[in-house]
C-alpha cells in the first residue's frame, strides 16, 4: 500500500488494514520529512486514537522507526557484534571534537560556553587546532542552534572574537558556520529536539555537509520538544536517538551546552546528561578573590573516551586580543604522523616488521625532538584511524598500503634486487638525551659530545640492537 492510498483510507474513515502500525508510523515519518503538516496530523490522530497512545509514547515509536532506517535492509546472520568491524571513537579535531559522538559542555553563567564553542568551530573551519593541541585537522562545517538567549547572544560571541565579518559566516560556497535561532524578521523559528526537529537537523546536515553541531542549550531544546530536562530516562532516550540517528551515521560531533547545577561543580538537569556523552567538559571562570576580576577560564575534562593521553586533562586559557590563548605552563600536545611513518618504514627496510613503542618514542625524539606525550597521542590516533596496526600489546606495524610503498621503493619496479638503504636510518642524537624519554640508550654517547652530528644511529646499529631483543620481550614503555 502506498502513502496516498493509505491517507485516503484514513480520511474516508475506512482503513482496510486496521493493524498496519509499523507501516503507518513510517508514513507519518514520511509526512514529517515532506513537511506536510496536514498529512502529519491525520496520521498522528489516527495512530493515537487506534492504539491509545499518548504523545510521548507515539514520539518514542517515531524515534525508534527513525533509528531503524539507518540499519541495512539486508538481514544479518550474526547473533553478536563482530568487533573486528567496529571503529573506535576518534576525533575530528584532536582533543576537542569527536567523530560521530556526543559532548556536554557546562558551566556557570558568564563562563564563556558559547565563545568557547565558537572558537573551536571557527578554527575547525580553518583546519587548525586550538590551545593545548596543534595537530592539523580537515576543515569542517559547523551549525549553531541558538535557543538559550537566541541569536543575539551568539552575535555577542562573534564580536568578542572579532570574527563577525569573516568569510566563514558569509552565504555562499565559502560559508563554514551556519546559525539557527529565532528571528521573526527573517522568518526563522526556534528549534526543538522532537522528532520533527531531529529530522530537520539530519536533512540540513546532509545538505550542507555539517560535521559539528552545537546546541545551546540542552534545557531549552528539551523543553521545546516536551522532554523533561530532569528526567533521567527521557534524557537517556533522547541522547541515544541523537547519537544513533544523527551523530554516528553522519560522523558528526554533537555538543550540548548547559548550565551549572545547584551542587558545586555539577551540571544542571538529569545525571544522564553527564553519563551518556563520550566527552564532558566543565568551564569555570577564574575570579581574582581580591579584585573580583575574571582571570581566564579553566576547562576541566570530566571525561574523554577518545583520549589517548590525559583523558581528564585541564586547560587554562584567556581571551587576549580577541583570541583564546593558553594561560598556563601546560605543554602543547602535537602530532607527528609523518615522522612515525618514516620511522616505521625505516625499521621495515631492515627487516623489523613490528616495532616496540619505546623504540618509536626514542627515534621520534632523535629525528624530530617529539616528546613522549606527543608520540603516544599520535600512535593512538593512528591506530584508531587505521594508519598503523597494533599486532600485539606494545608493538606497532605498518598497514598494507605503506608496506607496499616501501617494497616498491626498496626493490624497485620490475626488480627483485633490493636497493641499498645504507644511512637511511641515520639521525643526529641531541646531547644529552632528556630523562623524560627514558628507555634504553640506543645510539646515545656515554658522555656529552661537542659535535652533535658525530653521535649517529645507523640502520646497521638498529639491526644489531633489534636482533638482541626478542619480539615477545616486555616493552618497558607499555
Amino acid at each position: 500500500m502506498n502513502y496516498s492510498d493509505r491517507l485516503s483510507e484514513i480520511l474516508d474513515n475506512s482503513p482496510k488494514n486496521k493493524d498496519s502500525f509499523s507501516t503507518d508510523i513510517n508514513f507519518l515519518i514520511e509526512s514529517i520529512k515532506n513537511q506536510n503538516e496536514d498529512d502529519e496530523m491525520v496520521f498522528r490522530a489516527y495512530l493515537k486514537s487506534k492504539f491509545k497512545l499518548s504523545d510521548e509514547q507515539l514520539n518514542k515509536y517515531l524515534f525508534k522507526a527513525f533509528i531503524k532506517e539507518k540499519l541495512p535492509d539486508k538481514p544479518t546472520d550474526n547473533d553478536c557484534v563482530n568487533m573486528a568491524d567496529v571503529e573506535p571513537i576518534t576525533y575530528l579535531m584532536d582533543g576537542w571534537l569527536l567523530r560521530g559522538d556526543i559532548c556536554l559542555t557546562y558551566g556557570e553563567s558568564g563562563a564563556g560556553k558559547t565563545t568557547h564553542a565558537l572558537w573551536k568551530a571557527y578554527n575547525y573551519a580553518k583546519g587548525k587546532n586550538i590551545l593545548d593541541r596543534n595537530a592539523e585537522c580537515d576543515a569542517g562545517k559547523s551549525l549553531f542552534i541558538c535557543t538559550d538567549g537566541g541569536v543575539n547572544t551568539f552575535k555577542k560571541a562573534m564580536l568578542d572574537l572579532d570574527i563577525e565579518n569573516d568569510a566563514v559566516f558569509k552565504k555562499g560556497s565559502s560559508q563554514k558556520i551556519f546559525v539557527w535561532g529565532y528571528d521573526s524578521a527573517q522568518g526563522q523559528e526556534a528549534w526543538g529536539a522532537d522528532i520533527n526537529g531531529v529530522i530537520k537537523l539530519e536533512k540540513f546536515i546532509k545538505e550542507k555537509d555539517i560535521s559539528n553541531v552545537v546546541i545551546d542549550s540542552a534545557k531549552s531544546v528539551s523543553s521545546r520538544a516536551g522532554i523533561s530536562y530532569i528526567d533521567n530516562d527521557a534524557v537517556r532516550v533522547l541522547l541515544s536517538y541523537i547519537r544513533e540517528g544523527i551523530a554516528q551515521p553522519n560522523n558528526c560531533h554533537i555538543e550540548f551546552l548547559s548550565h551549572d547545577g545547584t551542587a558545586k561543580g555539577a551540571h544542571a538537569g538529569a545525571k544522564t546528561w553527564r553519563e551518556e556523552p563520550s566527552m564532558v567538559i566543565r568551564l569555570k571562570a577564574n575570579i581574582d578573590e581580591e579584585t573580583k576580576e575574571e582571570k581566564g577560564v579553566t576547562a576541566e575534562f570530566i571525561k574523554d573516551r577518545a583520549a589517548n593521553v590525559d583523558p581528564r586533562r585541564t586547560v587554562i586559557y584567556k581571551l587576549e586580543n580577541n583570541e583564546m590563548v593558553l594561560d598556563d605552563e601546560k605543554k602543547i600536545v602535537g602530532s607527528c604522523d609523518d615522522v612515525i611513518i618514516e620511522i616505521m618504514k625505516n625499521f621495515y627496510k631492515v627487516g623489523k616488521k613490528k616495532v616496540r613503542r619505546g623504540e618509536i618514542i626514542e627515534q621520534a625524539y632523535l629525528q624530530a625532538s617529539a616528546k613522549r606525550k606527543t608520540v603516544d597521542n599520535t600512535l593512538g590516533n593512528m591506530v584508531n584511524n587505521r594508519k598503523l596496526s597494533r599486532p600485539q600489546k606494545g608493538f606497532y606495524s605498518l598497514v598494507d598500503s605503506d608496506i607496499q610503498s616501501v617494497e616498491v621503493c626498496f626493490y624497485g619496479a620490475g626488480s627483485n634486487e633490493p636497493k641499498s638503504i645504507a644511512g637511511q636510518l641515520v639521525c643526529p642524537l641531541p646531547d644529552p638525551l632528556p630523562e623524560e624519554i627514558g628507555g634504553n640508550t640506543l645510539g646515545k654517547s656515554s658522555k656529552p659530545s661537542d659535535n652533535v652530528q658525530s653521535d649517529l644511529i645507523t640502520s646497521h646499529a638498529i639491526e644489531i640492537h633489534s636482533s638482541n631483543k626478542q619480539d615477545n620481550d616486555i616493552d618497558p614503555y607499555w
